[in-house]
């Protein structure tokens, strides 16, 4: 394990706390209709092939194409209508290959029939018994969707860990299933931390500032399909942050602080934190966001609960959260982690950069005359401007080992919008 007191890296950091962090909820079954934002438990198979039989993707006339000779395409076929197929009513009995029959979208293709030719190709004569056509461009299985062809029998239809999204649970559905066995929604315990900080909504003191932390941490916990659970604000003393963290850590399968991380005369987290439980690293090499706590504290029950002690300003505490506290979140409660979208992007102008640390800049994004990316890098970067966080397009990362970037520099760009 690296040492906690050296700043590490945003992938050092990550690995040192996730390696020893595995899936720590249980499994239940629910209903189908329930399911949607939570996580599977295991794999889900089909038990059957979707579509289980050869259906017309449109509406038209189905033949075989095999049976006919089709030395001269250019030449029309004349066939006889000899039945219909429906959506849900497919013909009975033989269809002769000699001859089609009319079909429409959806609609079972008989077995020994190859091709659907569309409706607005077709000459059909009065009667409707006769119907004349040619091949050309027309290929076996032409307009047909074949058994299996979306799922096969017996192939996972969703992996253990997948989120069930609407997609998932029409995909679920159209397999026949109508209870799935899901991960039980993990419960993070969220504080605030300050004599300095007060809920909005009530009178703000002098020399306050009221709470963005809380809320914004509660909602990016909802994001990735955990259950936040409100504690409050903590005042600056050892004893009741020391009393409140245990009881977090009773009650949750995370808890999170933000706030008294860094070496103020106030900042007790960290010296908290070692006197109940391990500290994984206590820096990160990364602007914003360099102080955060990570480890395990101890509960109630001599139990082992994962613990992140974010910074006090809300950018840093957002960034450290997506680059962090989401993933290991999402590892706990057992789903499979998401990575944040991310373009390729080249600097709008040259850049200042330190090297030895990971800089992750509010930006905004357009496209150049080739329709590249160009992201161009916001004035405002201090950690406490929660206005520019939500102007940005994305987050410029500028390398760990980079020095100052020079224009058309490419970088990565986290999407937030």
């Amino acid at each position: 394990m690296p040492d906690a007191f050296a700043p590490q890296t945003l992938d050092m950091a990550l690995q040192a706390i996730s390696s020893q962090i595995s899936e720590s909820v249980s499994a239940e079954q629910i209903p189908l209709a329930a399911a949607g934002g939570r996580f599977l438990a295991r794999d889900v198979c089909s038990p059957k092939d979707v579509p289980a039989h050869p259906l017309s993707a449109m509406d038209g006339f189905a033949f075989s194409l095999s049976h006919l000779n089709k030395a001269d395409t250019n030449k029309p076929l004349s066939l006889r209508v000899t039945g219909k197929s429906l959506a849900g009513r497919p013909l009975e009995g033989f269809a002769d290959p000699a001859g089609c029959i009319r079909i429409f979208t959806g609609a079972r293709v008989p077995e020994g029939f190859d091709a659907v030719i569309p409706q607005e190709r077709v000459s059909q004569s009065t009667s409707g018994e006769q119907v004349e056509f040619s091949t050309e461009g027309i290929s076996p299985m032409a307009n047909i969707r074949q058994a299996g062809e979306d799922i096969a029998g017996g192939a996972v239809a969703l992996a253990a860990g997948t989120r069930i999204s609407a997609q998932a649970i029409a995909l679920l559905a159209s397999i026949g299933i109508a209870q799935v066995e899901v991960m039980r929604s993990l419960r993070v315990a969220v504080l605030s931390t300050g004599d300095e900080v007060a809920d909005p909504g009530g009178p703000l003191p002098e020399g306050a500032i009221y709470d963005a932390n809380r809320p914004l941490l509660m909602e990016l916990i909802r994001a990735i399909g955990a259950n936040p659970i409100d504690l409050g604000i903590v005042r600056d003393d050892a004893d009741s942050l020391r009393h409140h963290l245990r009881h977090a850590a009773s009650i949750a399968d995370a808890v999170i602080t933000s706030g008294g991380v860094s070496v103020g005369e106030a900042d007790h987290t960290r010296a908290v934190m070692q006197s109940l439980g391990e500290i994984a690293f206590w820096k990160l090499a990364i602007k914003p966001g360099r102080p955060l706590a990570a480890g395990w504290i101890h509960n109630e029950s001599g139990q082992q609960t994962p613990f992140f002690g974010l910074p006090g300003n809300p950018v840093a505490a957002f960034v450290t959260f997506q680059g962090i506290v989401g993933p290991c979140l999402q590892r706990l409660g057992g789903a499979t982690p998401v990575k944040q979208p991310t373009v390729r992007a080249r600097l709008a102008r040259a850049t200042k950069k330190t090297p030895g640390r990971t800089e992750f800049l509010r930006c905004k994004l357009t496209r150049d005359a080739q329709g590249d990316w160009r992201a161009e890098i916001a004035a405002s970067q201090g950690a406490a401007s929660i206005k520019s966080l939500v102007d940005a397009d994305g987050l410029a990362v500028l390398p760990h080992d980079a020095g100052p970037l020079a224009e058309g520099a490419a970088i990565d760009v986290l999407l937030l919008k």
